[in-house]
């Protein structure tokens, strides 16, 4: 998940003075100035400012501001004097891709052929090319669940050249140990692919202690490797 820094904005308005000083000046005035028809057409302002920006209207993006535009424009109309005040703030976006470059490039989708990991320790940024090295595979899927040993001990990767993704199996240890190793072992990046037995072939969260892990691990279904 990238993260950047964004701007967003805080909108200050002065009441009108005089003539245009509104009228709704208690409780019980102001609510009944808020009619459902008045709050829809600003919902529907909204929404079309949303579909003229991508679909969205997120912090940061061109639809924050066109929102921001409408807002100030709402104001002025009815006599405020809107001050907006810019501050920056921390953005992550969701932007995890799996790509196989070659034989036969193709780009995987996530959430379908693959999860990125969701360790307690949190997940690392970063991306990573290099050949596909398996790690101690065991693809028998008739053969007993939870068996495969891929990646759970440094001898493992005997033999494994640095800067490479390390293609590990589910099995016998917890996730986070098989990345750690993997890690250790020089790999550039980590995927975990599913056993294959029945019950053990789909997509799974990847959860633990995976403290110190820095870089990429994904998850994918056992059909999209074997």
């Amino acid at each position: 998940m990238p993260s950047t820094r964004r701007d967003r904005y805080l909108i200050l308005g002065s009441p009108p003075l005089g003539p245009r000083a509104p009228k709704n000046n208690t409780v019980a005035k102001l609510t009944k100035a808020v009619t459902a028809d008045g709050v829809l057409d600003h919902l529907e302002a909204l929404q079309a400012v949303a579909d003229a920006n991508g679909g969205n209207r997120a912090s940061g993006l061109p639809g924050y501001k066109a929102s921001v535009d409408y807002v100030v424009g709402q104001l002025r109309e009815a006599g405020y004097t809107p001050q907006v005040q810019a501050f920056t703030f921390d953005y992550f976006e969701e932007n995890s891709e799996l790509i196989r470059v070659s034989p036969n490039p193709r780009t995987f989708v996530n959430g379908t052929d693959f999860l990125r990991n969701t360790f307690d320790s949190g997940t690392p940024e970063g991306t990573a090319t290099g050949p596909l090295v398996p790690v101690d595979l065991v693809l028998n899927p008739s053969g007993p669940a939870n068996s495969s040993s891929s990646g759970c001990e440094a001898a493992d990767f005997a033999g494994f050249t640095a800067g490479s993704v390390a293609l590990v199996q589910r099995g016998t240890c917890g996730f986070n140990v098989k990345v750690l190793n993997a890690q250790a072992a020089g790999a550039s990046a980590v995927i975990v692919m599913n056993e294959g037995q029945p019950g053990r072939t789909g997509l799974v969260s990847m959860i633990g202690d995976a403290t110190g892990l820095h870089i990429p691990a994904v998850f994918t279904t056992f059909e999209l490797i074997s």
